[in-house]
Formats: structure tokens, C-alpha cells, sequence
């Protein structure tokens, strides 16, 4: 038979432990300091949840407000005591609590979404992203995404997890730099793997994550440009001009993406695109007739059209 939750009780904040499987790991300053204010003046309004634990009890949800009460050295803090959860109900728990408010920190989610990942493997249940993002509440993309930090090396989650807990108009560093990154990377090892025979693949990390913080490049959606340099050949581009373009674009601290671009690439995906146009006006021009009436003004257009076009094709 299940236990029942129990009606509101009163517990004194140091018989509260905080849960280990909370995904939330980051509370900023920030945010924590306009909450202390608010229950410095009107108290704890929505009592936390707990479930006994050994001589005390571990939080479900509310640890902020649990935090805010230890600080202002309450004496208690109302609380809901329900029945102690098994460890993967414990976890998807806290997922289903929290995921409906507000969007965490993807690299603690990530580490939580992880452990949940090993718990369903050592249940023999299914454990990919789509069971995951079924089972957590959590949309398939952000637990794609997610999943892909946590492949990152140690020391680029350290970083993540410690520019989160700046406030977000503050953080420069994000989940999204190393996403564009490491897919570019896997963009040329597979298109232009000479590159790596000049300079190791943790160098090309290191190097672009210091041309962003640096301002060099200072924008993530650049980095697929170099996807496109790596692809040279399928634009028409030489793809002995771009090794070497993405060789210095590692190497020398100055060098821009953009920069690289058009040294290589960029004429050709102008040419592209040209081309792509190019049909679809000529597709919409075999729409008309002959003798079909135009204005004046479309006939002025399309000789300024064929003047250009005669200059170019000689």
C-alpha cells in the first residue's frame, strides 16, 4: 500500500538535505538575492516538498526557498512530506517538477540526463534520446543537444558550468560554441582530414574557442563557414586552397573566419547561389508568351538584363 503525503508540517531547515539529483546544479546570485528579499519580507508563500530520509528529510522540490530560509536563519520552513521515491523515480522527479517552470542550464541537465540514461540501460529498457525526452518531458532537441556536451572534454564542461552561474546577460561562453565547434571539426575530419595532419584536433578546439572569447570571430553561426570551406569541392571551390585556409585559421591568432571564406570559398558559393536565381528568373520568363504584353518599365529591366548578361558571356 502507498504511503500517504502528509499535511503540512513545520521543519527546521538543518533536518533538510538538498537533493544530489536535482538537475538544476547552478543557482546565480542574481536571482537567488531578489528571492532572499522576497521572503525576507513576506516569508515562504509555496511550501517545499521533502521525503524522509534517514533522521531528517531530503528535498523534492524548493531548494531555493530552502536555501533563502538557511540564510535568514529561519527557524522552520513549511513543508509537504511525501513517500521516499525509488532512485530513477527520484530523478525523473525532479525533471518533471522543475522542467515545467523555466529552462534550465543545459550542461547540469545534460549530466542528469545521463544518469538516467545509465539507469534505463541497467534496466534493459531503452534509453536514446527519443526515450529520454519521452520519459523526462524534456523536447528531443534540447536532449540531443544536451547529450552532445557531454562528450565534450572535462575542461570545456567545467567551463560551461562556471559561466553559468553568471547571470545570462553576462555569459559569453555557451553550450551553443562548442555544438558549432565540434560539428565543424567532424565536418572537416571527414572533407579535409589533411588538416589534422598539420595541427591536432584539440588545438583546432582550443584555437577557435580563443578567436571567439577574443572577438575574432564573434558569432557561433560563423563557425558553419567553415564547414563550407571544408566542402569546397561541392561548391566548385579548390580544395587545395581551403586546407591550408583552415591550417591558418587554427594557427594564426588574427585570421577570421570571414576572411577565410572569401579567400577560398566565398566566390563560389556566390556563384551558387547567382545560378540558383538564375533558373528561377528563367523558369519564371518561360511562363510568358511571346507577344505577351509588359510594361515599359519590366522591358527597360530585362534589356539592363541582357546588356549584363552579353558583357559576361562575351
Amino acid at each position: 500500500m502507498k504511503e500517504a503525503v502528509t499535511p503540512l508540517q513545520q521543519i527546521p531547515p538543518d533536518n533538510i538535505r538538498r537533493n544530489d539529483n536535482n538537475p538544476r546544479l547552478i543557482f546565480r546570485e542574481e536571482e537567488m538575492n531578489q528571492l532572499l528579499e522576497s521572503i525576507r519580507k513576506g516569508g515562504i508563500k509555496v511550501p517545499i516538498s521533502v521525503y524522509p530520509e534517514g533522521s531528517g528529510y531530503t528535498l523534492i522540490d524548493g531548494e531555493r526557498r530552502w536555501r533563502c530560509a538557511k540564510k535568514l536563519n529561519h527557524a522552520t520552513v513549511p513543508a509537504i512530506i511525501q513517500p521516499k521515491p525509488a532512485p530513477l523515480e527520484n530523478l525523473l522527479m525532479m525533471f518533471n517538477i522543475h522542467n515545467v517552470r523555466l529552462d534550465w542550464d543545459l550542461m547540469p541537465m545534460a549530466l542528469k540526463l545521463v544518469e538516467i540514461q545509465k539507469m534505463l540501460e541497467k534496466k534493459g529498457e531503452p534509453s536514446t534520446p527519443k526515450a529520454l525526452a519521452a520519459i523526462t518531458g524534456v523536447r528531443l532537441p534540447t536532449v540531443e543537444r544536451a547529450l552532445e556536451l557531454v562528450e565534450l572534454p572535462q575542461k570545456f564542461q567545467t567551463m560551461l558550468l562556471k559561466e553559468a552561474e553568471k547571470p545570462k546577460s553576462e555569459q559569453k561562453i555557451k553550450p551553443d560554441l562548442f555544438i558549432e565547434i565540434f560539428k565543424s571539426r567532424r565536418v572537416v575530419e571527414r572533407y579535409a582530414p589533411e588538416v589534422f595532419e598539420e595541427v591536432p584536433k584539440a588545438q583546432y578546439v582550443d584555437a577557435l574557442v580563443g578567436k571567439y572569447m577574443s572577438g575574432v570571430i564573434d558569432n557561433v553561426v560563423g563557425f558553419r563557414d567553415i564547414s563550407k570551406i571544408a566542402r569546397a569541392e561541392r561548391a566548385g571551390g579548390d580544395r587545395k586552397e581551403a586546407i591550408p585556409a583552415i591550417v591558418r585559421l587554427v594557427k594564426s591568432r588574427t585570421y577570421s573566419i570571414h576572411h577565410a571564406f572569401e579567400d577560398t570559398v566565398g566566390r563560389a558559393y556566390e556563384q551558387r547561389s547567382l545560378l540558383t536565381r538564375v533558373r528561377g528568373l528563367i523558369e519564371k520568363l518561360d511562363q510568358y508568351k511571346s507577344g505577351t504584353r509588359i510594361s515599359v518599365e519590366v522591358k527597360d529591366e530585362l534589356k539592363r538584363l541582357g546588356s549584363s548578361i552579353a558583357r559576361l558571356v562575351g
